[in-house]
């Protein structure tokens, strides 16, 4: 058995490959908790209405956790925390939202969960079964433009003022090689810099887990017991994979080459300027950078697919949410 090189008393059951130094379940804890706290404080305004993304997964469980604790140990802030879990209508969501349901009990969250049906019409799954062979788009990327939608109309909905993800660094390194490779600066910009501004429709991220490795968020979540899923989505496909793949190989040769890359991304666009005007959707109403924003169009797409017909995004059932969500 090894010990923590940290506390020296505790077993260690992980290895920081940058420094080499192993750390038991709570110096590990301490450390992401350092890491996201800076965020948090940084990002974070007294009186915050904190609309947690929680898929039921390792990472937004910890960032609901982290959360919590920082809103019950920061009494200065005043914050009030929900978690809110989008249901996709697939049997690895059906799961997941169990263990959402499960944290959130444990750590005295209220926990909402909304359905993609209600909001579209159909869900993932209907979707999935629909497109044919050979079809140019697959489910997955169906899924994280509708999803994003539903999750930034569901928060202004209920009264949020800020809305927590649990994306992580490796997440936001992906993201940010594939805007490069599709030469998308604005892209590029938007998904390393986070200014707390409210622009029309949009409610203000917070992703305390910017700076923490996949690796360690898993080794943390089970050594602490946490409720959540451990498993990636099957439906995930695309450039995404490939992605991850290949950063995981220059990363394994090259310890903390994610997080070299991604403070150098971040100092990067600090010096871009960023050139997006928004506006409403002309069929949904949703803010969006042109005529007719890219969830309508997949929406309209999906819909075709499936053989229904077409309705905007239906936000009337969140409505009642609104006044009664942050009370509790």
């Amino acid at each position: 058995m090894r010990l923590c090189d940290i506390c020296g008393s505790e077993e260690a059951i992980y290895t920081n490959y940058m420094t080499g130094a192993s750390l038991c379940a709570n110096c590990l804890k301490n450390s992401i908790k350092r890491r996201a706290w800076s965020v948090m404080k940084k990002e974070l305004r007294p009186g915050d209405k904190v609309m947690v993304a929680h898929s039921g997964g390792k990472d937004s469980s910890l960032a609901l956790l982290l959360t919590k604790e920082f809103s019950d140990e920061m009494r200065e802030f005043d914050l009030k925390v929900i978690s809110v879990t989008l249901d996709e209508g697939t049997l690895y969501r059906r799961s997941s939202i169990e263990l959402a349901r499960k944290l959130a009990e444990r750590l005295r969250v209220k926990h909402l969960t909304i359905q993609m049906r209600e909001i579209l019409g159909f869900s993932l799954e209907d979707l999935r079964l629909a497109i044919p062979k050979g079809w140019k788009r697959n489910a997955c990327t169906y899924c994280g433009v509708l999803r994003r939608q539903i999750m930034n109309a569901v928060a202004r909905e209920i009264g949020a003022t800020v809305l927590v993800t649990g994306h992580n660094l490796d997440d936001l390194v992906q993201t940010s090689i594939m805007n490069l490779v599709r030469g998308d600066a604005n892209a590029l910009v938007k998904t390393i810099i986070h200014e707390r501004k409210y622009e029309e429709g949009l409610v203000p991220r917070v992703r305390p887990l910017r700076y923490v490795y996949e690796r360690e968020i898993a080794s943390l979540v089970v050594a602490l017991g946490i409720p959540a899923h451990l498993g990636k989505c099957p439906m995930a496909q695309g450039m995404r994979i490939g992605m991850r793949r290949e950063i995981d190989f220059i990363e394994d040769s090259n310890p903390g080459a994610k997080l070299r890359a991604f403070l150098f991304l971040e100092n990067l666009s600090s010096k871009m300027k960023v050139d997006v005007n928004l506006r409403k959707c002309s069929l949904c109403g949703e803010p969006t950078t042109s005529d007719i924003c890219k969830a309508c169009q997949l929406r309209k797409e999906a819909s075709h697919l499936i053989g229904i017909e077409d309705k905007n995004i239906r936000l009337d059932s969140l409505k009642a949410l609104k006044d009664s969500t942050f009370q509790s």
